[in-house]
């Protein structure tokens, strides 16, 4: 990383700090001037006793039990999205014939919020993890086929006329040509779907759970904790952050050359 790079980041960061730094302080603030009742916005103090309830046992519930729940949950869904979701979309782009018998399906389907199909989760699948896990799927799919896809299509044609000219076959065409060209789109579309993926686990929750932090944000709500809701959301929150840092860092390995044209 070169000196102009390393400044961005610096400021970048320090950025970054201000504007939380803000919100926590204004969040403080508000509550201490008790501008706002307590039950619409918990003080900081209230969102700690919430957070120290949850680790030592929510409704005899551990925190990392919670926290396993809903991480096995979302990777489960996750991973069945890019296991499906990839591939169909790749072979959607290169074959018209499975474009057109699929493509409208999509079309169709996509507009559907994830939540709408819990009751057919529950009648499917039970009250299960296999339920939810469908219910995550569903949210991270559209991006893995819809940036495969992309992908695929956006090849540049001088490399596929290049590589033809030097008697490539259609399958050397898609796997050593198109794939790895459309390789930073389709990581793209991963990274859009690990974050929907997480973000729906609230909605997967709502297939009858008993533990996850979906399930601590309902039943806070149900009970009239706030903060109790405040701690599973701030508990999405950074989890998912922390997970977008690890999946920038896996894509930088995989990547190494974008890197070089972001700081070039």
């Amino acid at each position: 990383m070169n000196g102009s790079a390393r400044s961005n980041a610096l400021a970048r960061a320090l950025f970054g700090a201000l504007s939380v730094g803000s919100l926590l302080f204004t969040w403080w603030l508000v509550t201490s001037l008790e501008l706002v009742k307590p039950l619409i916005l918990p003080p900081p103090a209230d969102v700690w006793v919430g957070f120290l309830d949850i680790w030592y046992g929510y409704l005899n519930v551990p925190f990392w039990n919670h926290f396993l729940a809903s991480i096995s949950v979302m990777l489960g869904g996750y991973a069945m999205a890019i296991a499906i979701g990839v591939p169909l979309g790749i072979f959607m782009a290169w074959n018209r014939a499975v474009d057109w018998v699929v493509g409208p399906l999509l079309q169709i389907l996509r507009p559907i919020p994830p939540p709408a199909w819990i009751p057919l989760a529950i009648l499917w699948f039970g009250i299960g993890y296999a339920g939810k896990i469908f219910i995550v799927f569903i949210a991270a799919a559209v991006p893995c086929i819809l940036n495969s896809y992309l992908a695929i299509k956006q090849t540049p044609s001088e490399l596929l006329s290049s590589a033809r000219s030097l008697g490539a076959k259609p399958h050397t065409l898609l796997f050593e040509v198109a794939i790895p060209s459309g390789l930073p789109t389709i990581m793209t579309g991963l990274r859009i779907a690990l974050g929907i993926a997480w973000a729906s686990i609230v909605a997967a929750e709502l297939v009858v759970s008993l533990a996850g932090f979906g399930f601590l944000i309902m039943n806070g709500y149900r009970n009239l904790e706030s903060n109790i809701v405040f701690v599973g959301m701030a508990a999405v929150a950074l989890l998912g952050l922390l997970m977008n840092l690890v999946f920038h860092r896996i894509e930088r390995a995989m990547l190494p050359w974008r890197e070089d044209q972001d700081n070039g």
